[in-house]
This record gives structure tokens, sequence and C-alpha cells, in this order.
């Protein structure tokens, strides 16, 4: 029993490194509050925050690359209408929250045609933020871990559990 519990503490250290992430969500250039609807007009900039919350101790120190991706939804416009500017990286703090205030910058082209909807996406690691630029509506979707990610260290620690009781009971 004792090897069981023992092997079943391990097995779930093990998971919390795996299915561990902050969630992210992206705040106005002060770092105070999220952001509405996010309207851009074709020349326009604006300048906003990267927030992590939720920040689990195994990603204290941690060194996250910046990552940026834009497609069009609709409209006439191309993905290099819109220019992101963002540190190369961020270490994440000891802290359960952490704001990368000011760290985001994105422009839309003067002659980018207007009315198109672009589709931005911004991360840090693994985790990304995707936000409809120029459009009336926004929305904040961030990724959670796909089904194997949690389903397979589960069924390994049950398969672990019942594989040490059968050798327990013969």
């Amino acid at each position: 029993m004792k090897r069981l519990i023992i092997v079943a503490l391990m097995a779930l250290i093990a998971m919390i490194g795996t299915a561990s992430a902050y969630t992210p969500d992206v705040w106005d250039a002060a770092g105070e509050g999220p952001i509405g609807d996010l309207k851009l007009s074709p020349g326009d900039t604006v300048v906003l925050s990267y927030r992590m919350q939720s920040i689990s101790s195994v990603e204290y120190g941690m060194v996250l690359n910046y990552t940026q991706q834009v497609s069009v939804v609709s409209g006439g416009g191309s993905e290099s209408d819109i220019v992101i500017t963002t540190p190369e990286n961020v270490t994440v703090p000891e802290a359960s929250t952490y704001t990368d205030v000011g760290a985001i910058t994105i422009s839309i082209a003067a002659n980018a045609p207007a009315g198109t909807i672009y589709r931005v996406s911004i991360g840090a690691g693994p985790v990304t933020i995707e936000s409809e630029v120029d459009s009336a509506s926004r929305y904040v979707n961030t990724e959670i871990p796909e089904f194997p990610t949690i389903a397979l260290p589960v069924a390994a620690i049950l398969g672990l559990a019942f594989f040490m009781q059968r050798r327990k009971e013969e």
C-alpha cells in the first residue's frame, strides 16, 4: 500500500508540470484592467499589457518567448497590414499574477482597407490569446490543454494502481 501511495504521489508531481499553465489576458497600456472591444482604424496604434494570472510555482523563473500571429477573418486586408511588437521574452516572476506593462504594440497600416477583421494571437510560451482587431466584438480565447494532456497521466496512475494492487494480491 505504501508503494502505491508513493507511486501515485510521484505521478501527481510529474503531472503538475504537464498540466500547469497560467491564464493570459490583455490589459490596457497602464496594466489596469482588461481591455474591452478593440476597434482600430487604419493608421491607428495601440499599446497593451500582457497579464499572466494563476501562475504556478512550477513556472517561476521560466523564460517564455513571446509569439504573435495575424490572420484575416474577413474583408480585403492582408496579414501584413498589422504589425505587432513585443519584447523577445518574459521571465515569469515568483508571484501568482504578473502584468508585463506596455509590452505589446499593435499598429494597423494607414492604407489598410477599413472594415477588415483581423485575428491577432499573442502568447508567451505555450499559452496564447486570440482577439479580433477592427471589429465591433472582441473575444479572448484562452487555449485549454488538449484531452490527452490530462487523460493520459490520469490513466497511467490508475493503471499503475491496478497493477500494484494485483501484484500485491499474488
